[in-house]
């Protein structure tokens, strides 16, 4: 595609095997080599290729800047975007390093490589498009707009729009359903990891409010 670098295909995914804990979203993947996963075919194991496995490796959590404090927000070409929660973020490219993801701001959303690509069309996809971004729990960074207060389950429902822009057009996903993990549900969740263009999936922690750790994964599933 023009205008973006598009990764080499040289790993598969296995799994996201943890994430964040005490308020911010740390994603740990493990890899295999080979090809990547082709396309949903209607085989009854869509990841035959991956198989499920623990981080080799945490990087260690972020933490939240002072109170007041104003953290820059990185440029990119590529946004995603929720206009009825007027959620606004760049993306960028995130290649996991030592088996795990940890995106490198709280002011961003990343894209998972090597998986599907953000793109200008929908009939572009050849993949699903995986993005993770932080959350903290104070509505102010990442996906902190997806989650209602207090834990009281997401702010997305089947039907919502979720854009993504680059510099070659607009693709609109329309949100089909949220789903909620635990920690170690994520890796042998094959219905996340089925390789199916057109889809884009939005992975970040569930926060429980009240400075409580957390325990699941929210997952959202959207569709072009």
């Amino acid at each position: 595609m023009r205008g973006l670098t598009r990764p080499g295909r040289r790993s598969a995914v296995t799994a996201i095997a943890a994430l964040g804990v005490a308020g911010a979203t740390l994603i740990a993947v493990g890899l295999a080599d080979g090809d990547q996963p082709a396309a949903a075919t209607g085989s009854a194991d869509p990841v035959a290729a991956a198989t499920a496995a623990p981080p080799h490796d945490e990087p260690p959590q972020p933490t939240l800047p002072p109170e007041g404090t104003v953290l820059p927000t990185p440029h990119s070409d590529v946004h995603v975007t929720v206009p009825a929660l007027g959620m606004d973020l760049p993306v960028l490219p995130v290649t996991p390093r030592r088996g795990a993801i940890d995106p490198p701001t709280l002011t961003a959303a990343y894209w998972i490589e090597p998986y599907g690509d953000p793109v200008g069309a929908a009939a572009e996809s050849d993949n699903t498009l995986y993005l993770a971004a932080h959350s903290t729990g104070t509505g102010k960074y990442g996906f902190d707009p997806l989650m209602a207060p207090e834990g009281r389950g997401s702010t997305l429902a089947a039907g919502d729009v979720v854009e993504v822009s680059t510099p070659e057009g607009t693709v609109r996903y329309t949100v089909e359903r949220t789903e909620r993990y635990a920690k170690g549900e994520l890796p042998g969740a094959t219905e996340v990891w089925e390789a199916s263009p057109g889809r884009l999936v939005l992975i970040t922690c569930f926060q429980r409010g009240g400075g409580r750790n957390s325990t699941e994964n929210l997952v959202v599933f959207a569709e072009s």
